[in-house]
């Protein structure tokens, strides 16, 4: 049964051309729902891996499939801030940030599993500042302003093209803005290709962001932002170690760090939610996710269906293996039969005088017993 069949509630969180997304109340549990467009298609595969068990920094699937002809999706409730409404973050946190997320990356790239479509809006801050990752697998190049070069040319996503994502993600939480901003699908096709003439340091100029993070932060664009795969980092492990060189640059020393740290998590704990809870509306929920549930009278009317069949059924076996007792008749029937037989061998007329003979009452049935025998 699905594990929204017995919700009482619903929260319509986002409506846009992807998706709705809704949260859903079951007893003291909450999950989300998220309805695809018409449309859309998502990797059974990767949903099916993600089922089967819990890999930290990764939302947990639990049920996956399609109504009306649209690809749904419900998976646990995460608690947690989107990067989409967070702003522009200190350097530090957002390096801590992408270090969560390369890691969590290389643990689904150890199970064949890539992202495919990371965005501000597929990752979520906890109360902690760790982050978690909801929406992976989706068919396609994903949200555009993040997807590499090779994705608009129809190619799978890999380990390269979500370390690509990586860097804009990290431009995203340090700049508050996407370093790619087009109006057409061409239009991005083509800024991707051309990712180099970006230049995202020099458009971090007056943000707010000093020259000894400027310094920290560029090695990692030039292991990211590449329109060639094979000038990207190698792996996510290569990734972070560049991660964590850039963040031992800028941190200060673990006293600042914890300030710092401390004063973040403090603006964004008024936004926790998937996808923040913040102006949303309760709804019905979906019609296509309803499941009707019996009446009293209909499950009255279902429970005397169910019991007159078995008592139905009950009675055919009886009838079918229980042995028939003779009765008089029937013992009446075969001494008449037996006496025949005898006059047809010519047996003597003394033996007929006598009576009948025992021969003849040895094969009789008698009433009142299954075979005949006398215990």
């Amino acid at each position: 049964m699905s594990v929204i069949a017995g919700a009482e509630r619903c929260v319509l969180m986002h409506e846009g051309g992807e998706a709705r997304i809704y949260k859903v109340f079951a007893g003291s549990k909450a999950y989300v729902l998220k309805w695809y467009a018409e449309g859309a298609r998502i990797d059974a595969g990767v949903m099916e891996s993600l089922s089967r068990e819990k890999i930290a920094g990764v939302y947990r699937v639990l049920e996956m499939g399609t109504k009306a002809g649209r690809p749904y999706l419900v998976y646990d409730y995460v608690e947690g801030s989107p990067i989409a409404g967070a702003g522009a973050l200190p350097v530090p946190f957002a390096l801590s940030v992408a270090r969560g997320l390369v890691r969590s990356l290389g643990l689904l790239a150890e199970r064949g599993i890539h992202h495919g479509d990371l965005n501000p809006s597929n990752v979520l801050l906890d109360r902690e500042g760790d982050p978690t990752l909801i929406d992976c697998g989706i068919v396609g190049p994903g949200a555009l302003p993040y997807a590499a070069p090779e994705r608009f040319q129809g190619r799978a996503a890999g380990t390269k093209s979500d370390i690509y994502s990586v860097g804009l993600l990290l431009y995203r939480m340090v700049a508050g803005e996407d370093l790619l901003d087009c109006a057409r699908y061409e239009d991005y096709a083509r800024a991707a290709s051309q990712i180099e003439s970006m230049e995202p340091t020099s458009r971090l100029y007056g943000k707010g962001i000093d020259a000894q993070e400027l310094s920290a932060l560029e090695p990692l664009w030039k292991a990211t932002l590449r329109a060639n795969p094979d000038d990207r980092a190698e792996d996510f492990e290569e990734l972070d170690e560049l991660l964590e060189i850039a963040f031992d640059k800028t941190c200060g020393g673990s006293v600042t760090w914890d300030t710092l740290r401390a004063g973040v998590l403090s603006m964004l704990s008024g936004k926790n939610g998937t996808n923040s809870d913040e102006g949303a509306v309760y709804c019905e929920i979906p019609a296509e996710f309803v499941v009707t549930k019996p009446t009293k009278h209909r499950k009255i009317a279902l429970c005397a269906g169910v019991f007159g069949t078995i008592l139905l059924l009950v009675i055919a076996l009886f009838l079918v293996f229980s042995h028939r007792e003779p009765s008089i008749d029937d013992t009446g029937a075969q001494m008449l039969r037996n006496s025949r037989s005898l006059e047809e061998t010519g047996m003597p007329s003394d033996t007929a005088d006598a009576g009948i003979s025992g021969k003849v009452l040895e094969s009789l049935p008698l009433p009142g017993t299954a075979d005949g025998n006398v215990e």
